[in-house]
């Protein structure tokens, strides 16, 4: 897990923008535990959203680090988690591929719920294996944090910095799967903006970055996600 955070962060602060900690060390204790060593962060201050958010657009357009990346593959150099559920990222050629086959079907099967694999596998024959959701933009391979949510970022002296990420090379939008938690205003949504502007079809995609999450939730935590994702995939289907 802590392999996984590191490379992360290491690729996070290899594209610039927001300001990132940079890792120390990383090992295993030799006792059967294990540890990371990161920068120490003067967090507290003031998060400007606006320059927050024009500085994440800014990351979220550089240069992959990854040959694979380069070459338009989607994917991280190792598997990670998300919270405390494993996070496959084989590199796949094409993006639909890769949320159907390491996002939201293993989430889905997680969560053995005969309603919600019945509402999946309606979307995925509606959708063309999901295909026909992007049918307005051509995805590039972005470095994302993954899990960005208003935990994972804290205002300091260089700006705002982000940690704790379940980072892979992916969709940008996807980044906002947590929105929900995230505190994401509009100051910070103009300052994106102004350098990424909104696909005609984002807020129908949103639908299902969040729903990544939401049923991740109700793997860890149970309870009412469950009917939260069966409705974010119902309200993607024709």
């Amino acid at each position: 897990m802590f392999k996984g955070e590191a490379l992360g962060l290491e690729a996070l602060r290899a594209a610039g923008g927001v300001c990132v900690p940079k890792v120390l060390h990383y090992d295993d204790d030799g006792s059967g535990g294990s540890y990371i060593i990161m920068e120490k962060l003067n967090m507290g201050g003031r998060v400007n959203m606006k320059d927050f958010g024009r500085k994440l657009a800014e990351m979220h357009l550089a240069e992959p680090a990854h040959p694979e990346a380069k070459s338009g593959k989607f994917g991280f150099q190792v598997d990670n988690t998300i919270g405390g559920t494993p996070q496959k990222n084989a590199w796949t050629e094409d993006w639909a591929s890769f949320v159907k086959e390491q996002r939201l079907g293993p989430q889905v099967r997680m969560a053995g719920s005969g309603q919600l694999t019945r509402v999946w596998k309606q979307l995925l024959e509606e959708t063309g294996d999901l295909r026909d959701l992007f049918s307005d933009v051509e995805v590039k391979p972005s470095i994302l944090h993954g899990d960005l949510w208003s935990g994972n970022y804290q205002g300091t002296p260089d700006g705002v910095a982000i940690f704790d990420p379940a980072t892979y090379y992916g969709h940008h939008e996807a980044e906002f799967g947590m929105s929900w938690c995230a505190g994401f205003n509009g100051d910070f949504w103009s300052g994106y903006r102004e350098v990424i502007p909104e696909a005609p079809k984002y807020r129908q995609r949103a639908k299902l970055y969040e729903a990544y999450h939401i049923i991740n939730h109700y793997n860890l935590f149970g309870g009412g996600y469950l009917q939260q994702g069966i409705s974010l995939l119902e309200a993607l289907l024709k």
